[in-house]
């Protein structure tokens, strides 16, 4: 049997097509090679044949050949996996750099390396009390005035590092909820990266029904899912990779044509299978779950909540998920503890749902149309989200008692793992512990030296430590009532308190302004009876210097409150707790950074346009195209030669 004639002209036909459609597609990469998330794209060709080769009246020397080339269309040039490994390695080293940046803005604050701060400023009181040793200059105004301007620069000092820590705060709150703001927080970018990315979803699936790729469609879309998985984990695979085909009534009954729900029936309407949109991706959100089963044990168990489901409409008639803060008591002006909800897709396909126990159903709120992710305990293990809500955790087992006793100063080790890092609330308790233990021991010494009993041989006794501390910690002088804090002298001037050098700043109308209740860092000051020369360092007792001496003593003196260190050895701690704290972070940065690289390179790689390697494809598909149009004038030559035989 003879080749059919113009077989030949098909293949070399087919040939020039597809290099031609192949330099379309070069030129295409090329154009788009510094186009953010361009991906590189292919042309994907297979070889044309009989379906069924052999034939009956087929000479049995006859060799069947192909009829040339056919294109398959255009597709992206992505490897899943290095995609999966770059998102998951993205909201790590995201979670760092939230971290780092954080941590600055304390630094800022706390760190003496360079800068003369707190501890310094104790080193001045030191210097002023050292002084006053002796005792001609004990009531010499001239060196009080230096020694109160010396711990007022402290108290000052102390007062501005809480209240920057109390801006941080609040700054890294609008990180989550930029409400009120100029720019978005995480709770807006998240809720608009799932709206788009769901959206996406539906028109990708829409165009693919009409046999277009939609390409530049997916390319928006990975890009939506690299800025998505900076602030959380995510999972992101196939719509139908997980779950099996859909067989709940009502589910089908929303889409009876089968098309959102990706769906294929066989000519009886039956449900046969899936069809085959692989493009149409789930997003799912990674975290770790504090579970307790009915036996009280608690363990901790990675788990995935849907936020996209494909292109599939949840019954609230939404395809994407929600996140709002977990309550309204969260604010700019208190944030610690911030949490945050998250609100997946809840349908008969979503296994996640499904999952869940009885009890985690039954707390779901709206449970018709949502799903709550804290049903359980969950925390994030990566993304700037986590990080975020790392610093603002409050620290515990931080007050004063507790270290005395032996608590632990790092945050309550119970529930889930808690963040890595040492958040604001460390810091500020920190502070605050340091401003009221120096507030008591100045005022509890000052007490002794200023309310001693002269003995009938003029010689004093000095209150005991215990009786100064409990008078100290009531708010009153040994001869008024704790409860009398509006008593006064026969000249009118307070009496309550008269002893106190430093004070609770409060406010006019507050229980505690100008008293030793409920001292920090951020309401210490220097009392306006010593401003005001109303109250004096003591000089009652057996020496005149014995106030000074007690003084300058607590200042050099381990105290227990203080983990054993004196109070600039305290500060240098503190200092010393964040830089250890900023160089863990900056080295898990780095090697987080350096491998996050190599993802990408090795991303880069296939997806990425190379000029060299689309140069070279050029040459190439021009090479293949020339041979082609060379073919056709052999055949064309050899056509003429069968048309010249004359019969």
């Amino acid at each position: 049997m003879i080749r059919a004639t113009f077989a030949g002209f098909t293949s070399a036909l087919s040939a020039m097509q597809s290099n031609s459609k192949k330099l379309d597609v070069t030129s295409q990469n090329l154009a788009n090679m510094n186009v953010d998330g361009y991906t590189r794209q292919k042309l994907q060709t297979s070889s044309l044949n009989y379906e069924n080769p052999t034939s009956f009246y087929m000479n049995e020397n006859d060799i069947n050949v192909g009829f040339g080339v056919s294109m398959d269309g255009v597709t992206q040039m992505r490897d899943q996996f290095l995609d999966k490994q770059y998102r998951t390695q993205n909201a790590i080293t995201e979670y760092n750099n939230s971290i780092a940046t954080a941590e600055k803005s304390i630094a800022t604050l706390l760190d003496e390396t360079n800068v003369d701060g707190i501890r310094k400023a104790f080193d001045g009181i030191q210097t002023a009390l050292t002084s006053m040793q002796d005792p001609s200059k004990v009531n010499d105004s001239v060196y009080e005035a230096q020694l109160r301007s010396s711990v007022e620069a402290t108290t000052n000092l102390l007062n501005n590092a809480a209240r920057e820590i109390e801006l941080a705060e609040a700054n890294e709150f609008h990180r989550i909820d930029g409400t009120g703001t100029s720019e978005n927080g995480a709770i807006q970018n998240i809720n608009r990266l799932l709206q788009e990315i769901g959206d996406l979803n539906v028109k990708i699936k829409e165009n693919q029904i009409l046999n277009n790729s939609a390409l530049e469609m997916m390319d928006q879309r990975n890009v939506k899912l690299d800025e998505l998985s900076k602030i959380i984990p995510i999972r992101v695979s196939s719509f139908y990779e997980h779950d099996e085909v859909p067989t709940d009534p009502e589910l089908l009954a929303q889409y009876p044509d089968g098309r959102n729900l990706g769906l294929a029936y066989d000519k009886e309407g039956r449900t046969v299978g899936k069809s085959n949109y692989p493009e149409d991706i789930r997003v799912e959100l990674v975290y770790t779950a504090q579970v307790t089963d009915s036996n009280g044990t608690v363990t901790q168990e990675t788990r995935y909540m849907t936020l996209v489901n494909g292109s599939l409409k949840g019954t609230d008639g939404k395809n994407y998920g929600s996140v709002g803060l977990a309550s309204d008591a969260y604010t700019e002006d208190n944030p610690l503890n911030t949490a945050v909800r998250f609100t997946g897709v809840q349908n008969a396909s979503n296994h996640h749902f499904n999952n869940m126990t009885d009890a985690e159903k039954a707390a779901v709120p709206d449970s018709g149309s949502s799903e709550k992710g804290e049903a359980v305990r969950m925390r994030l293990d990566s993304g700037s989200l986590q990080a975020s809500m790392d610093m603002l955790a409050e620290a515990r087992n931080l007050t004063a008692d507790a270290l005395a006793d032996g608590g632990d100063p790092l945050r309550d080790p119970t529930g889930l793992k808690e963040g890595t890092y040492f958040g604001y609330d460390y810091y500020m308790k920190r502070l605050d512990l340091l401003a009221n233990t120096f507030a008591e021991k100045l005022n509890v010494a000052n007490y002794q030296g200023t309310n001693a009993v002269q003995n009938a041989d003029h010689s004093y006794t000095r209150p005991s430590d215990a009786q100064a501390l409990a008078n100290y910690r009531n708010s009153s002088s040994a001869a008024v009532d704790a409860s009398d804090d509006n008593a006064v002298d026969g000249s009118g001037n307070p009496v309550v308190n008269k002893y106190l050098l430093l004070v609770n700043r409060g406010t006019d109308s507050g229980s505690d302004r100008q008293t030793g209740r409920n001292i920090t860092a951020k309401n210490i000051t220097v009392s306006d009876n010593w401003s005001n020369g109303y109250t004096h360092i003591g000089t009652q007792g057996d020496n005149t210097t014995d106030t000074i001496l007690d003084i300058l003593q607590s200042m050099t003196d381990p105290h227990s409150v203080l983990q054993g260190k004196c109070y600039s050895d305290y500060m240098n701690n503190i200092s010393t707790t964040l830089a250890n704290d900023a160089r863990a972070n900056a080295n898990a940065t780095a090697t987080n950074q350096a491998v996050l690289d190599a993802i990408s390179s090795s991303r880069d790689q296939i997806s990425g346009v190379s000029m060299d390697e689309e140069a070279a494809n050029m040459m190439t598909y021009v090479s293949s195209y020339n041979a082609a149009a060379k073919l056709m004038t052999t055949l064309d030559e050899m056509l003429q030669t069968l048309l010249a035989i004359k019969g």
